[in-house]
C-alpha cells in the first residue's frame, strides 16, 4: 500500500495527500518536517500563511503549497511533470529517512 493518494488526475495540476499520522508526531517530528520543507527545491521562506515552494502565491505559473489537514499533508499547485517528480521523490525519501509517522491509504 502507498502512503499517499492523488485527488487530481494529470499534470500540471498537483493535488496529493501524504498520509502522515499527526497524532503520533512528536516535537522532534514537527522539527524534522520543517527541515524537510526548507530543503526541498523551490522553498519560499517567510510565507505568512502556509508552506510554499516555487512562488509566494498561487498566481504564479508554477507554484506549490502544503497544508496540515486531518487526512494528512495536503499538497497542491501547478508544476511541470519533471519538477513535480523531483520534488515528490525528494519529499518522500526525506519523510522515510526521518522516520516520520505515516499510515497506508
Amino acid at each position: 500500500m502507498e502512503w499517499f493518494y492523488d485527488n487530481a488526475d494529470a499534470n500540471p495540476v498537483v493535488e496529493r495527500v501524504y498520509c502522515l499520522a499527526w497524532a503520533e508526531f512528536t516535537d522532534e517530528d514537527w522539527a524534522a518536517l520543517g527541515r524537510i520543507y526548507r530543503d526541498l527545491p523551490g522553498w519560499q521562506p517567510g510565507s505568512p500563511d502556509i508552506a510554499r515552494w516555487f512562488a509566494p502565491d498561487d498566481d504564479a505559473e508554477q507554484h506549490l503549497w502544503a497544508s496540515v489537514e486531518p487526512s494528512g499533508l495536503q499538497v497542491g499547485g501547478l508544476l511541470s511533470a519533471d519538477a513535480w517528480q523531483a520534488w515528490d521523490g525528494q519529499f518522500r525519501r526525506a519523510v522515510v529517512d526521518a522516520g516520520l509517522p505515516r499510515f497506508d491509504h
